[in-house]
């Protein structure tokens, strides 16, 4: 706390500064005038509760900090690079029914071989044959889990404060994108996401319908998307394909929707219009590599550099200015050639859904997979249908991909020789097998964490 004594001015004001220190710490105040009727104070009976600074009607005391600068845009993590784009897109690529996803097929497609058939299904079955990690109460827990993100459409706030017909929407004070970005991405680290990068809304990734098939009306105001990756526990995901495994993916999903109805209200509050989006109104994994948090592996997954597949993705689109960020290319030709030296996620897959070939292909065999882009189409029928004979989800893929590591200095080492040492790939995955990398492993570690 200081006071800039050219602006101070005594004949100007009462010394309202010295009554409001009084009214909080009374005679003994840290704040005294002067002879000169300039206020001092003893910083070391300050207790920062900015009296003085509230009630000075001169803006002559302030706090003594570094003056404020404009965040440059590698302080709020916008990757400056040329335009690239990590995957392959062809002429007859259209927008995609979200009728017909594999979930929607379950509620509302008769035909489905599952239809009606969550992945809770086989859930009494496998309870009954007493595995470890099959248990009661890991089933009720990841099926809790879920209350938050399946709940998020309906949490409404009928006001804000005393005032029960206050309104989110609040007034632009700013429209520069500079400074609207790093609001935006402080606010999404700040809520729970550990990345967050932005990118122009490409329409041909948003769903022509829902899952009712009742088409989808999104803005053309709407210009850009925030995506935000949710790290998943490493020792639960190392799990899968048990229930514990399980409840780690649906507390992913369901801090995603605590994380996007957050940022939303946040943006709102701005004055400007969001959307927040789970993995209903467009796809998720094309908009995460638009906004350069990463690359399509050949699980069809988002592969992070910090995590791997090991995240959940929350979205939010919205008109506000907004400053993009960029795919990084080198890691993401790094992950296409690891890929197609790699398989342990198809090996690994319980269902064997995931593909070994070396070469990607323009569509899938499913009316599930939206033909048009060139990557490794998943048998996303298979896969589901262990789900529901397994009781609960399967992340085996995401568990013995190489790339999902606790984030560290060993995780950094090999992603550097991943990407600038691709001849050793091999080497990797081997080594990879060598050490115990990816395989299953009991829940004694996980649960370890939560012991009294």
């Amino acid at each position: 706390m200081y006071v800039k004594t050219d602006l101070c001015d005594s004949s100007k004001c009462t010394i309202e500064c010295l009554g409001a220190c009084q009214q909080i710490h009374g005679d003994d105040s840290p704040l005294s005038i002067q002879e000169n009727r300039y206020p001092i104070i003893n910083l070391e009976k300050c207790t920062r509760c900015l009296a003085c600074v509230r009630d000075c009607p001169l803006g002559a005391i302030v706090i003594n900090q570094m003056p404020h600068k404009s965040a440059q845009l590698s302080e709020i993590g916008v990757n400056k690079t040329t335009e690239y784009c990590p995957y392959d897109v062809s002429d007859t690529l259209h927008q995609m029914s979200e009728a017909k996803t594999i979930f929607a097929r379950v509620q509302y497609d008769p035909s489905f071989q599952f239809y009606h058939k969550t992945e809770f299904s086989g859930a009494e079955l496998m309870i009954s044959k007493d595995l470890p990690g099959y248990g009661r109460f890991e089933h009720e827990l990841c099926v809790a889990a879920w209350k938050l993100y399946d709940s998020r459409q309906s949490i409404q706030r009928p006001g804000i404060g005393l005032d029960p017909n206050a309104t989110e929407i609040g007034v632009k004070r700013t429209s520069d994108s500079n400074t609207l970005t790093q609001m935006v991405k402080r606010a999404a680290r700040f809520f729970g996401a550990e990345l967050v990068g932005i990118a122009p809304l490409n329409r041909k990734w948003l769903y022509s319908e829902n899952r009712r098939g009742e088409s989808y009306d999104i803005p053309e105001t709407m210009q850009y998307v925030i995506v935000m990756a949710i790290e998943m526990d490493y020792d639960a995901i190392a799990t899968s394909p048990s229930f514990t495994s399980s409840a780690a993916t649906a507390l992913g999903y369901s801090i995603m929707a605590f994380v996007e109805v957050e940022l939303a209200a946040f943006i709102q509050r701005l004055g400007y219009n969001a959307m927040s989006c789970g993995n209903n109104v467009s796809l998720s994994v094309p908009q995460a590599i638009d906004a350069g948090l990463g690359q399509y592996g050949r699980h069809g997954i988002l592969i992070t550099k910090q995590y791997g597949p090991r995240v959940r993705i929350a979205k939010v689109l919205t008109d506000m200015p907004l400053l993009r960020d960029y795919p990084d290319e080198n890691f993401c030709k790094a992950v296409v050639r690891f890929c197609e030296t790699c398989k342990k996620c198809a090996t690994t897959c319980p269902s064997q859904s995931i593909p070994y070939g070396k070469e990607q292909t323009w569509s899938g065999n499913s009316p599930s997979n939206n033909p048009g882009i060139k990557k490794w189409y998943i048998n996303v029928e298979r896969c589901y249908g262990f789900w529901v004979d397994n009781g609960s989800e399967c992340s085996n893929c995401i568990r013995s991909c190489p790339y999902n590591k606790k984030d560290g200095l060993f995780h950094k080492a090999i992603l550097w020789l991943v990407q600038y040492a691709p001849w050793l790939n091999r080497l990797i995955v081997r080594m990879d097998d060598i050490v115990g990398y990816g395989r299953q492993k009991s829940g004694a570690k996980f649960w370890k964490k939560f012991n009294q």
